[in-house]
This record gives structure tokens, C-alpha cells and sequence, in this order.
């Protein structure tokens, strides 16, 4: 099985940011859903049937927090690829995301080829992911 549908989770605060991913990328052709906090992805439906898409969440999230929401999504077996949003000022928590299992750290402000560019590669990583474990 492939995925059918990919979908690009951003998780933000600023919905100026959800704005410019959702043009971005739905110009793309992906289906790009906002959230703006870790608490309300997780409350939504179907978090845990996650399987084609990627998770794209700010480093400095209000309430339960970046770190704190990867560790968590790790816990829970959710297994798609994480992508956190920092600030250049924000190296430290860089180092932690990927300690704590994000795929890339991606500073901001965001230039649209690389990010296009990585998640091309998520994409494909996704289906030889899915492919393999059928």
C-alpha cells in the first residue's frame, strides 16, 4: 500500500506561518492541516491512524512544548517523520529535537526549495517505509 494522500501537519502558534505552508505547499499538491498547538493536534481525530505525511512544528511551542510533544509522539508509536521550525537563536533545542527523534531542524524565516526539496524526500522515505513493512 501507498499512501493515498499525504498530509503535512504543521503545528505553529502563528497563523501567519499557517498561511504561507498551507500556499506553499498546497500549491504542491499537498493537503496541509494547522494546528496551533501540540495539545490540539493531539486532541484531534485520527492522530494516531497518522501514516502518510510528515509532522512540520515549531520549536517554541505554547504549553506541553516541542521537546515534550516529540518525546510523546515517540511514545505513542507515532512513526512519521518529525520536522522542527526553529529560530536561528535556537540551537540548543536544535540539538535536542534531534536527540528526541525529529528527522531535521530547519531554521527560519523558511526558504520554500529547501523545505519543497526535504519534504520530496519524506515523501518517497514515507512510501519505501509503508512498502516494506506491508
Amino acid at each position: 500500500m501507498s499512501c493515498e494522500e499525504y498530509i503535512v501537519y504543521v503545528i505553529d502558534p502563528d497563523e501567519t506561518v499557517h498561511d504561507a505552508l498551507t500556499t506553499l505547499l498546497g500549491d504542491g499538491g499537498r493537503r496541509v492541516l494547522c494546528y496551533l498547538s501540540a495539545e490540539s493536534f493531539l486532541n484531534s481525530s485520527g492522530v494516531g491512524h497518522c501514516r502518510c505525511g510528515c509532522v512540520l512544528a515549531e520549536a517554541n511551542l505554547p504549553g506541553m512544548g516541542s521537546l515534550a510533544f516529540l518525546r510523546l509522539l515517540r511514545r505513542q508509536g507515532v512513526e512519521l517523520p518529525i520536522v522542527v521550525l526553529a529560530s536561528i537563536s535556537n540551537r540548543d533545542i536544535a540539538h535536542q529535537a534531534l536527540k528526541a527523534g525529529a528527522v531535521e531542524v530547519i531554521e527560519k524565516p523558511l526558504v520554500g526549495n529547501r523545505l519543497l526539496e526535504l519534504l520530496r524526500g519524506l515523501t518517497n522515505d514515507t512510501n519505501k517505509f509503508i512498502t516494506a513493512n506491508q
